[in-house]
């Protein structure tokens, strides 16, 4: 029974704790043998067109908010591709991001499901990467910039 007690404890506390703690040896062993990854550093005229594509149904609340941080994003604007599909919404959404003329807009009466509506989406897509974000998540500012310089490294994607 002790054995048992002593077994289980161990299992607890590798569960809360002892995980965590290996993983930052390994991470530092790692490092001090430099098998990181390197950072690949990139120019403005090198960033390749990012389209941030939202798919969003009665999300009129928020899309005011979405926009604007869409728009603060440290990214070139010239480089990004804004896109909004709207399958359902009868909320005014559409209307609401239509208002801003950096906004692509593509809406279509019938709700289908979110799935539906990304695929149905693609076809508008103009662009080698595709960030999908709902209408009330909020990005960081540099999180394309991040994402972009991830996908320049020939070890990702």
């Amino acid at each position: 029974m002790e054995i048992a007690f002593w077994i289980l404890l161990g299992v607890v506390v590798y569960t809360f704790a002892g995980y965590a703690i290996l993983v930052s040896v390994l991470v530092l062993l790692k490092r001090s043998f430099g098998l990181g990854r390197k950072r690949v550093e990139t120019k403005d005229n090198e960033l390749p067109r990012v389209c941030l594509f939202v798919t969003a149904y009665n999300e009129s609340d928020y899309v005011e908010a979405k926009v604007n941080n869409m728009l603060s994003l440290n990214y070139p604007s010239d480089k990004i591709q804004y896109l909004w599909i709207t399958d359902g919404s009868n909320d005014g959404t559409p209307e609401k991001v239509s208002r801003y003329p950096q906004m692509e807009v593509h809406h279509l009466s019938e709700r289908n499901g979110k799935i539906h509506a990304m695929n149905r989406g693609m076809q508008f897509v103009k662009a080698p990467i595709v960030i999908f974000s709902d209408s009330n998540t909020i990005l960081n500012t540099e999180a394309v910039s991040i994402i972009v310089k991830t996908f320049k490294d020939p070890g990702v994607g």
